[in-house]
């Protein structure tokens, strides 16, 4: 008799998560370790790109981003110049100024 393993073969862990993706496309992200500054959550359908966001946006709610802050990146930039992460900083910091 063999037991069929349900463990997911696409867990990503990504700044102290794990992200597993679920067999209806969302995904469920767990803290790694304890003490648990933010509580497991499901993310609706939606891709790995759109999930780190969310958990980036959750971690900066609670002031745990250790990431630089968009003003303090280099004005100069033309928007073409900025890296991916540096652009989704700027993006989640104008976010945070509208909420």
């Amino acid at each position: 008799m063999e037991l069929e393993s349900k463990t997911p073969l696409h867990v990503q862990r990504y700044r102290g998560f794990v992200l597993i993706p679920e067999d209806d496309l969302s995904w469920q992200v767990r803290p790694e370790r304890s003490p648990m500054h933010v509580l497991p959550f499901r993310a609706p359908a939606c891709s790995i790109a759109d999930v780190k966001a969310l958990v980036d946006w959750r971690l900066a709610r609670l002031g745990r981003d250790r990431r630089p802050k968009a003003e303090l990146l280099p004005k100069a930039q033309a928007p073409a110049a900025l890296s991916p992460n540096q652009w989704q900083l700027g993006v989640a910091q104008q976010q945070q100024k509208t909420a």
